[in-house]
């Protein structure tokens, strides 16, 4: 067999201040790289290979004829199964990448490889070169990857499904602080009572709209008392959402009573160009109350 490590020979000798190119020194390095590494002759036949071929492919320098590419030489059991296909065209100047069939390890784990090949110029004439990394690496890497991904998503399916949940809570909540911030009470047969407390907004107003009306349907209630003495201030557009409260309360046959005006709601109700001409308004609840009992 050629003598091991023929690439690493060079005809120049170290000398003062030049690096250290000895055979042995350029073996040495050979021997330690991380990818196992083949120099073949044009004829195919293996000229040269490092350490790590013997240890990727767990073979001893006898078993290294049977990576070369001569006719005949390994039949279809080549390590690097395409090497054949693909030796005219290495032979041509063309660089090739291709990856390998699986072969079996001794503890049964497979080896996946992918080589590099291209001509080459060496100090001993032209050669094939071929760089044979272990896919293993990239393999694991990928699907470490690809699991990363995974448990990312699933994270992002867990949050997300958290957060709308707590959106939902937080809705559901919100409906019910509406609603206990708007309750219809039944104080009496056929009289009803909205105690109106805080800010009155657009979509409180739609929701004490709704309170008012299924109850006065589910009770049949002859009387509404809307009671504001919790209410800071009037506005135009609270204003007339009361009135349409009030107007759909008359729809449905019930007579409706304003109570607890104080005096800035009252100086408010004024200045605005509403007519409340129409409505009963009295002090105080009690006496809303009273009147409301006397009509039923």
């Amino acid at each position: 067999m050629q003598e091991h490590h023929d690439i690493a020979r060079s005809e120049a000798a170290p000398g003062h201040g030049q690096p250290d190119r000895s055979p042995a020194r350029l073996g040495e390095i050979f021997d330690q790289l991380r990818d196992a590494v083949i120099v073949y002759r044009l004829d195919g036949s293996v000229a040269d290979y490092n350490a790590r071929l013997l240890e990727m492919f767990e073979v001893g320098h006898e078993g290294v004829r049977l990576f070369d590419v001569v006719e005949g030489s390994a039949g279809v059991a080549h390590p690097l199964d395409p090497l054949r296909k693909l030796w005219p065209e290495l032979l041509s100047d063309v660089h090739k990448s291709f990856e390998c069939r699986p072969r079996t390890l001794q503890d049964g784990s497979l080896l996946h490889v992918e080589c590099y090949a291209r001509k080459v110029d060496l100090a001993s004439g032209q050669a094939i070169l071929v760089d044979i990394h272990d896919a293993a690496r990239r393999r694991r890497a990928e699907e470490a990857l690809r699991e990363s991904k995974r448990q990312l998503e699933q994270l992002v399916l867990s949050r997300t499904a958290a957060l709308q949940e707590k959106i939902r809570l937080i809705e559901e909540q919100q409906e019910a602080l509406f609603a206990l911030s708007t309750p219809v009470i039944q104080v009496w047969q056929g009289i009803l009572v909205l105690p109106l407390v805080g800010t009155v907004d657009s979509r409180r107003s739609q929701q004490i709209m709704e309170s008012v009306l299924s109850s006065i349907v589910r009770t049949s209630a002859r009387e509404l008392i809307i009671d504001i003495t919790g209410v800071p201030s009037v506005s135009d557009e609270v204003s007339r959402y009361l009135l349409q409260t009030i107007g759909a309360a008359r729809l449905l046959g019930a007579t409706c009573s304003l109570t607890g005006i104080s005096a800035e709601v009252a100086r408010s109700l004024v200045a605005l160009d509403v007519d409340w001409s129409s409505l009963r308004i009295s002090g105080t609840l009690q006496s809303g109350l009273q009147a409301a009992i006397a009509r039923v």
